[in-house]
């Protein structure tokens, strides 16, 4: 680990930035436990200094990738790479907004980690639970939810041992790192579809560049609320899907409602009364999400369709009715 230190830790003229070769042996250190915990919290400082070029980016991610216990899946879900030290200061909705989106159509998939560095927030697979699911501990239980509901769920525990297992570290790195980034494009289900937010615009791009790194073909991506992949309930959001861009206006949404922090019980409580078409605050915000959704599925060509299918699903029933059934699913586990 000395070398790569002395690659990128030995000043602002002098430092230079890892290949992607280099970025991969370095994070193989890492992860097989052959750096010492001062050469690992000295070498992520130095990387969230400079920040990350793309080719380091691409090495780490390669690095992890390659622990990956994947799930091997005949249908190509649209992955959900959503920040995985959740939210904190606004209402999830996402996960109204995916069996929305799966009885329009789509097949959705998640994976992630609690108690994540720097925000530590809540992820929205706790706000699933708080709704009566249960995280799916094995691989034929996701499989089916994904078929059967249109959604399934990997936690970075069962799917990727080793980098779960850094999480103790970063905890007591205490700031955000590398990892952030990339553990979010592991793409466990092999799938071709993305869909991702972004905080800082910049990060828009190095997400189209390891995106297509990680296999993926179709990729949405834009800045988005508190990082995740639902839109500003308060100003326009730019969507970058591929080579177009659609902009989405937050018509009919109040942003007293979704911007603030409230319990895991409450929030799963609204999700379910829009699923079951009782809400009337937080629907229109649901219906947007669930547009971008399908749109970034591919069901639709563009936002006006994914709107209308996304109100259809809903007021149909079809969206109560893939939420009971991943209830069931995971229930019987």
């Amino acid at each position: 680990m000395i070398e790569y230190l002395k690659i990128i830790g030995i000043g602002k003229k002098g430092a230079k930035d890892l290949t992607l070769n280099q970025a991969y042996e370095a994070e193989k250190m890492i992860l097989n436990g052959k750096a010492t915990d001062i050469q690992t919290g000295a070498f992520w400082s130095v990387i969230r200094y400079k920040y990350a070029s793309i080719e380091e980016l691409k090495g780490f991610l390669k690095a992890n990738m390659e622990n990956n216990d994947f799930l091997e899946v005949d249908i190509k879900p649209l992955d959900i790479a959503i920040n995985y030290d959740g939210k904190n200061r606004t209402v999830h909705i996402l996960p109204a907004a995916i069996f929305i989106a799966s009885g329009g159509g789509a097949f959705i998939s998640g994976h992630g980690a609690e108690d994540v560095p720097a925000k530590y927030g809540i992820p929205y697979y706790k706000i699933l639970e708080s709704m009566g699911c249960k995280t799916p501990e094995k691989k034929d239980t996701i499989l089916k939810s994904l078929e059967k509901a249109g959604f399934g769920f990997y936690h970075q525990r069962l799917f990727n041992k080793k980098l779960y297992g850094l999480l103790p570290k970063r905890r007591e790195f205490g700031l955000r790192t590398y990892h952030n980034t990339i553990e979010r494009m592991l793409n466990p289900f092999k799938t071709d579809k993305v869909v991702t937010g972004v905080s800082h615009p910049p990060y828009i791009f190095k997400y189209f560049e390891i995106g297509k790194f990680a296999g993926f073909k179709r990729i949405t991506v834009f800045k988005s609320l508190e990082g995740g992949v639902e839109p500003f309930p308060n100003h326009e959001t730019k969507i970058f899907l591929n080579d177009e861009n659609f902009v989405i206006y937050p018509e009919g949404v109040i942003k007293e409602f979704i911007l603030r922090r409230i319990s895991p019980d409450e929030n799963g409580k609204i999700c379910i009364s829009i699923l079951k078409n009782e809400d009337k605050k937080f629907t229109d915000f649901a219906l947007l999400t669930a547009g971008i959704l399908l749109l970034a599925y591919g069901v639709v060509q563009n936002f006006d369709e994914a709107l209308s299918l996304a109100e259809d699903s809903l007021r149909s029933g079809k969206a109560y009715d893939k939420f009971r059934k991943y209830v069931q699913i995971t229930e019987e586990e």
